[in-house]
């Protein structure tokens, strides 16, 4: 699955007119609907459609993560349904990861944005609605509140990653597929 979205993400970039290469402005967007049209035809597995879309549309933002607010970051998460579906979440990044260091001279790099988004992920995921609901909230004060404390979780799981910027991390780690195509290793 996560190979198959590694292969697609960038069919936007061949709807590029000519007179605007080398870049592909807005690739993304048009790259999510070419990988729909293609998974339509050729009949492909949901799951592999899910995530090739899903990459194609968001994998710019992910590369660009370190520079994001937290809102943003938020954002990705919602329209990523990261919070739902975390191991489609961790497919993504790895996808994203192998796009980033798909480049002659890149192979090597660390891919931070990774660990961000990760650590993003996680700060949200550690946000209960229990105690919210003990509270006496139900409904939209539940849902408003929610989003708050996912919020500032994420924003103080940023500011923490922002501080470790100044100590670099050497450590890399090998891109590496399972034998069964759902799984990440």
């Amino acid at each position: 699955v996560t190979r198959f979205a590694v292969l697609v993400h960038d069919l936007g970039k061949g709807t590029t007119p000519p007179d605007e290469w080398p870049r592909h402005l807005g690739h993304e967007l048009r790259g999510a609907d070419s990988v729909r049209v293609l998974c339509l035809r050729l009949r492909i597995p949901n799951m592999y459609r899910e995530l090739g879309v899903l990459t194609a549309r968001f994998h710019t933002h992910c590369h660009r993560a370190l520079e994001l607010r937290p809102k943003t970051l938020f954002n990705i998460l919602r329209g990523l349904d990261a919070l739902r579906k975390p191991q489609r979440f961790e497919q993504f990044l790895v996808a994203c990861e192998a796009d980033a260091r798909g480049r002659l001279g890149l192979e090597h790099r660390t891919y931070r944005q990774g660990t961000l988004m990760r650590r993003v992920h996680q700060a949200a995921a550690g946000v209960r609605a229990r105690p919210l609901v003990q509270q006496g909230l139900s409904g939209l004060a539940l849902a408003e509140a929610l989003q708050r404390e996912r919020l500032a979780a994420i924003t103080e799981a940023r500011r923490e990653f922002g501080e470790t910027r100044a100590v670099p991390d050497l450590t890399v780690r090998p891109l590496s597929f399972s034998r069964r195509e759902d799984e990440v290793l």
